[in-house]
């Protein structure tokens, strides 16, 4: 009968440490390693703004979408345009915002910096969309568009076309 208690005794005491861990002691570092799909997009999103500043399209161009790359035909120029967008060294940014939505199957992430600064005093908002997964059309996976807005610019004229860049699929 005490044995009995002692196993009863010992099997709640492991139920209670199994809840109270969230099973994190039987894998942590599958923990420890996960980056959810909006951090994911933040993520992304910083590694752009670096690759702006260092003129590295090949940086970018390996962020966007294989259906994005295939499907534009100037892709390396219009990358190329987006880097000289932005006039001079980028010396400080907001932290970037990352938002995500969709199921397991498909989810669209995406994420933003509302101010970008350069060494010229020139301010700038960055976004981009991703495809964090695409079951249906792998293909998709990846940066489908990035936005880059010269805040500067339309302070100071609100309806100028110039002072917006958008790279993403063409129509």
């Amino acid at each position: 009968m005490k044995s009995r208690y002692c196993q009863a005794f010992a099997l709640l005491i492991t139920a209670i440490t199994v809840t109270l861990t969230g099973c994190s002691i039987f894998d942590k570092t599958a923990y420890d390693e996960y980056i959810s799909p909006s951090k994911q997009a933040e993520n992304n999103l910083v590694t752009i703004v670096e690759a702006i500043n260092k003129q590295d399209s090949y940086a970018i161009k390996q962020l966007l979408s294989s259906h994005l790359v295939s499907n534009h035909e100037d892709i390396d120029s219009r990358i190329d345009e987006m880097i000289n967008f932005i006039d001079g060294e980028i010396i400080s940014y907001d932290d970037p915002f990352g938002s995500a939505c969709g199921g397991f199957e498909k989810k669209d992430t995406g994420a933003k910096i509302q101010c970008l600064l350069t060494d010229n005093g020139t301010e700038f908002y960055i976004a981009i969309k991703q495809w964090y997964s695409y079951d249906e059309q792998p293909e998709q996976v990846g940066v489908y568009n990035i936005t880059v807005k010269n805040l500067s610019m339309l302070s100071s004229d609100p309806e100028s076309t110039d002072a917006i860049f958008r790279l993403m699929e063409e129509s």
